[in-house]
């Protein structure tokens, strides 16, 4: 009787640990299922973010292109005809591709840096060109240059006659190469050690792509897999999303076995944890995972800042260069087109025109490219000595020379402040704050620079009398892509996030000081060098 009751006991207790065990393992399982699912849809929404935001930069591309060269009567469209090839040439003696007009029969009649001259007065056959003579910018194919040996990927934009009609297309050749800019990019989406992200043209070839080895050569992922959404095949998963205004597609490639990895092996080893310990094993599994999932939920969310960042500031610099590149061009077109209707002191101004909108376009240049390079090492600096005065009075005169009519005050100790830096860097702070004071206020106010020498620093102020700084954003207004100016909605938000780089390389600090009244005051301070000093 106590034998056969504790065999019940016993029989019981297993069937509890056996349903206790099954009900952990399908708990696990279903939250194993949740985990995969969750970063599928993480992946997806991540490649529909990218693909949108390249979405927006292929139409600002657009936009600046039909702007600059889709004009009516800009080209003559007569086969090589001189005043085309000239419009045409290169302003970078660096250029390794080039571009042409194609009339409205596809004929080449002009080009630049072309490998065979001969080319001229033969049919551009490439697919996507057919929609640009019809009078929208399109995407070509990737296929051999005409400008280059390699693939490259070609705009065309519409080319208008001076009665407004079409005329043709002028198409810009592009390298597909793993060394361009737009390749270096993508290189940087890579995830993990098989995760690939490529864009792909209508015909399945690589444009661009995170292994660049890929480029140029088609997809092997079947068509199927290459549809929008997310797919898995034998051994990968993929996700897709499309580009319309390329006429692209986005692609996301990964073994199936990475993609799933970091969740399916703590499942696999809670579940040989539970054949000892169910109870126990389940817990930790459950908690584990949800740990997991929390993980992902914080990656996403840090993925769509990121992507927001990223179109944020694409749309901020497409924005910014559109203005002196439309100048500079304009100015020089007009220049070119009335040259000897021009006095010579109206040539000189549109010259300096011109040059004022070079020196932007330099100017935003060099704020991107210092960003990148600050992101990878620090400002690199070649400190001599030097009296701090001769910078701030170069800078502000740079300054006032090419914003006439601004008022900046500038009062410096009269004795030398003598500091250990790198002139251009600490020129390029100055010159920065400036800019951004010039930029935040009134065109009739004035903007203040004070140097004071207390002891063994020295400091620089440029007050403004403009909007003011937001309380909430003095935190973050030296983080990158940061414009914390009240209504302002100009610059790419770098210029301050480079100034304190270079000052903190340099031995000193930046910050928002509180002006006495409206506006703002940005001050940094410098170690003086010896015994040097002023008052």
């Amino acid at each position: 009787m106590r034998q056969a009751r504790d065999r019940w006991i016993a029989a019981s207790a297993l069937a509890v640990l056996i349903v206790l065990a099954a009900t952990v393992v399908l708990l696990v399982l279903d939250a194993q299922r949740a985990g995969i699912e969750t970063r599928e849809d993480l992946r997806r929404d991540q490649v529909k973010q990218l693909a949108a935001g390249m979405e927006a930069r292929v139409q600002e591309a657009y936009s600046a292109l039909t702007s600059i060269y889709g004009a009516p009567g800009a080209w003559t469209m007569k086969l090589r005809d001189p005043a085309d090839a000239q419009k045409l040439a290169p302003t970078n003696p660096q250029a390794t591709t080039g571009s042409m007009l194609v009339d409205r029969d596809g004929i080449v009649v002009n080009g630049s840096l072309l490998r065979d001259p001969s080319t001229i007065g033969t049919k551009l056959t490439r697919r996507g060109l057919q929609r640009a003579l019809e009078g929208e910018p399109s995407m070509l194919d990737v296929g051999p240059g005409l400008t280059t040996t390699g693939p490259v990927i070609s705009v065309a934009t519409p080319v208008h006659a001076a009665d407004g009609s079409l005329a043709g297309a002028h198409v810009i050749e592009v390298e597909a190469s793993a060394t361009s800019a737009f390749n270096k990019e993508v290189v940087a989406l890579k995830a993990g050690r098989t995760g690939t992200f490529s864009y792909l043209d209508p015909r399945g070839t690589v444009v661009a792509s995170s292994d660049p080895a890929r480029i140029g050569h088609r997809s092997d992922v079947p068509r199927s897999a290459r549809e929008p959404g997310f797919h898995r095949i034998p051994g990968q998963v993929t996700a897709a999303a499309n580009v319309p205004a390329a006429n692209w597609r986005l692609l996301f490639v990964q073994s199936k076995s990475e993609f799933e990895g970091d969740v399916t092996r703590p499942v696999r080893a809670a579940l040989v944890l539970i054949l000892l310990v169910a109870a126990l094993a389940g817990t930790v599994s459950v908690v584990s995972l949800l740990r997991r999932l929390r993980a992902a939920r914080e990656e996403q969310r840090r993925l769509t800042a990121i992507s927001a960042a990223q179109e944020e500031f694409t749309s901020i610099v497409s924005h910014e260069l559109r203005t002196p590149v439309a100048g500079l061009l304009g100015f020089l077109q007009t220049t070119l087109d009335h040259w000897e209707e021009m006095t010579v002191e109206e040539r000189r101004r549109a010259v300096e025109r011109a040059e004022q909108n070079a020196m932007r376009l330099q100017q935003l240049t060099t704020e991107v490219l210092d960003a990148t390079a600050m992101e990878t090492g620090g400002p690199r600096l070649q400190p001599t000595a030097l009296d701090l005065r001769d910078i701030i009075g170069d800078s502000v005169e740079t300054t006032r020379d090419a914003n006439p009519g601004r008022t900046i005050e500038l009062r410096a100790p009269a004795t030398p402040v003598n500091i250990h830096a790198d002139a251009a860097r600490i020129r390029q702070v100055v010159t920065n704050l400036l800019d951004n004071a010039l930029k935040s206020s009134p065109p009739d106010s004035a903007v203040h620079v004070n140097v004071d020498v207390d002891g063994t620093s020295t400091t620089v102020s440029v007050r403004d009398f403009g909007s003011g700084i937001a309380v909430e954003d003095r935190e973050r207004i030296f983080d990158k892509y940061m414009r914390g100016r009240i209504g302002a909605t100009r610059g790419t938000g770098l210029g301050l996030y480079v100034a304190r780089e270079i000052v903190d390389a340099s031995g000193g600090r930046i910050w928002i000081d509180e002006p006495d009244g409206p506006g703002a005051a940005i001050a940094f301070s410098l170690p003086i060098a010896g015994d040097g000093g002023g008052g």
